[in-house]
């Protein structure tokens, strides 16, 4: 018994040591695990990773975050200031990313990756001369540098000098036989596209805009509106827009007129083929007469460059002083296809509305478009065809008479100064007929539309000389229009 005793102590005294070892144990590989996580996060790799992972996942503003906070604690290291300057240029903050560049270059004159991202960021601001010695150097230094030719065969595209863009190529592909890269290059010179490298944006997903119209007709009727619009993203795949108007018109023979118009739209994307939305307002008369207005919309991307859809929504009819003393708004449906192969574009809508005075309106329009890039600018030929029709001809001024039809061929060419300005200028010529049994005359139009790019602001300012100015009614007329956008 007592040597039972014993042994049954000497067992219990080694069971509590051997859990109280494992308990040590453990406490202690806690301790030494969390010493070891508080060091990898402080180390330089922990910061290159969490920041290059918030670029692949475009959260640029995160990015610069981590990246600012890593260089608080490593002041100076050039593998941090590269993450960085390449964050600033993915956000499209191209000053900040070439300062950090030259900074890094300034220390170590021989860093290759620094080279290529200043020549990358001269390339986006099209500065292609000093961005194209940089890319030359590095292949004067190794024939070899993939990157390099690719990068200059990107520029040389831009500047179309497809020639010399191919001889890059082949020289490249000499050393790198499979790659895919220059290989697809060399395919888009024998092709004839002077497509180059282009930075890959995403676009803000919140904006806020003002502008102001201002339209004078043949007809002596004047409008002028201010427009305040807000787009704001929810999520990846949900946002908001809400619009307010104020309009104000008078003509020679009717009284003055005001109508405020708000709404609210909501847009969601399911699915990446899947567009939704749907949103209401109210519109407000100048004898303080509201009504509700609403619309609901379905689109569907069909295949890679087509897409069809259809709208049911109520609007409100103002085109003119004598239509806005009706108080006149208008339900029904829209739907509208457009199918964009390369270099082509073509569209069509059809729109039936049954109007709040008894009238029923159908309109049907369809157009399309040729591109070549010449030079540095894009030219534009087409035809675009248009049809109007009333079923009655009430004389509320927002038709008369009750039919209008063109025919017009398009002429236009586009320009791009960098990223800082975008004009176009399109002037459509041909035929028009004002009613059913009058005869088709001369028509034409010019449409002009510039664009100043500064940051995150752009300012545009638009003129549009014998405009159709209404959806709903056929006028000679001079059109101004000019906004204010910040997209943040």
């Amino acid at each position: 018994m007592i040597w039972g005793e014993v042994f049954e102590a000497v067992g219990n005294m080694v069971c509590t040591l051997r859990k109280l070892t494992v308990a040590l144990f453990v406490l202690f590989c806690c301790l030494q695990g969390k010493r070891l996580l508080a060091s990898d996060q402080s180390s330089v790799e922990y910061f290159l990773a969490e920041g290059r992972q918030a670029i692949l996942q475009r959260h640029y503003r995160k990015a610069i975050h981590v990246l600012h906070e890593g260089l608080k604690k490593h002041r100076n290291d050039d593998r941090l200031e590269l993450e960085l300057g390449r964050a600033y240029l993915a956000g499209g903050s191209n000053r900040k990313g070439r300062k950090l560049f030259r900074e890094i270059l300034l220390a170590e004159p021989s860093n290759r990756l620094a080279k290529l991202e200043l020549a990358r960021c001269l390339g986006y601001d099209s500065e292609y001369e000093q961005s194209n010695q940089i890319y030359e150097d590095l292949l004067r230094a190794s024939e070899a540098d993939e990157a390099a030719a690719i990068g200059l065969a990107s520029n040389l595209l831009h500047e179309h000098r497809s020639r010399d863009a191919l001889i890059v190529v082949n020289r490249a592909l000499a050393f790198h036989s499979d790659s895919l890269r220059l290989q697809e290059y060399k395919d888009r010179v024998e092709s004839g596209s002077f497509v180059g490298e282009e930075r890959e944006r995403t676009e803000p997903r919140n904006l806020v805009e003002v502008g102001a119209d201002y339209i004078n007709d043949s007809a002596g009727n004047h409008s002028w509106s201010s427009i305040q619009r807000g787009d704001f993203g929810i999520r990846s795949n949900l946002s908001n827009r809400f619009l307010f108007e104020q309009r104000f018109q008078h003509s020679r023979d009717d009284s003055f007129e005001a109508v405020e118009i708000f709404s609210e739209q909501t847009r969601w994307k399911p699915l990446p083929s899947l567009l939704l939305s749907a949103g209401g307002g109210a519109v407000r008369f100048n004898n303080h007469d509201v009504h509700a207005i609403y619309d609901v919309a379905l689109a569907f991307q069909l295949r890679e460059h087509l897409v069809v859809g259809a709208t049911f929504a109520r609007v409100p009819i103002i085109p003119d002083a004598e239509a806005t003393e009706h108080r006149l708004t208008a339900q029904g449906w829209e739907s509208f296809a457009n199918w964009t192969p390369r270099r082509w574009q073509f569209d069509a809508v059809w729109s039936r509305q049954h109007y709040s005075d008894s009238n029923i309106a159908s309109r049907q329009s369809a157009g399309m478009i040729r591109e070549w890039d010449v030079h540095r600018v894009t030219l534009e030929t087409g035809y675009r065809y248009r049809r109007y029709s009333f079923e009655k001809d009430l004389e509320h001024g927002y038709f008369s008479p009750n039919s209008y039809q063109s025919h017009l061929a398009v002429l236009g060419v586009r320009a791009r100064v960098r990223n800082r300005y975008r004009g176009a200028l399109q002037y459509r010529t041909g035929m028009e007929s004002a009613s059913l049994d009058s005869p088709f005359r001369l028509a034409w139009e010019i449409y002009c539309r510039n664009e100043a790019v500064i940051a995150n602001w752009t300012v545009g300012i638009d003129y549009t000389k014998y405009h159709v100015a209404q959806e709903t009614g056929a006028f000679n007329a001079d059109a101004g229009r000019i906004t204010l956008t910040y997209r943040f």
